[in-house]
């Protein structure tokens, strides 16, 4: 099962460097996320639930000034992206209105066996 949400790190705009996360090595999840969101509420619950990783870090962009929403171009939170060795490496949007699913949640845990 996967970590509760108070447990999981969360990073900002000065733990990237262009579209790179820097200093880290290895696979890791970072969830774009905003506190403002209800439907990242509810992504956090299924995640909670359904996940099975455990290098995930989530990055607040509750600020809706804060640089990363331009440097990843993301149009809507949730959204989920791996990273290898600090270089992104694939994502899964969030719908409006939806979020993200319980089907990427399971995508994620199949991209990491």
């Amino acid at each position: 099962m996967g970590k509760e949400v108070n447990l999981i790190p969360k990073i900002n705009q000065d733990d990237f460097e262009f579209d790179r996360l820097i200093e880290h090595h290895g696979k890791s999840v970072v969830i774009f996320s905003a506190d403002w969101c209800p439907y990242c509420v509810s992504f956090f619950n299924n995640w909670t639930e359904y996940s099975d990783i455990s290098d995930v870090f989530i990055a607040d962009i509750t600020d809706v000034e804060s640089k990363l929403w331009d440097v990843f171009n993301i149009n809507v939170v949730p959204t989920m992206a791996v990273f290898e060795n600090g270089a992104l490496k694939k994502r899964w949007d969030g719908q409006l209105q939806r979020g993200l699913t319980i089907d990427q949640i399971e995508s994620v845990n199949e991209y990491f066996r």
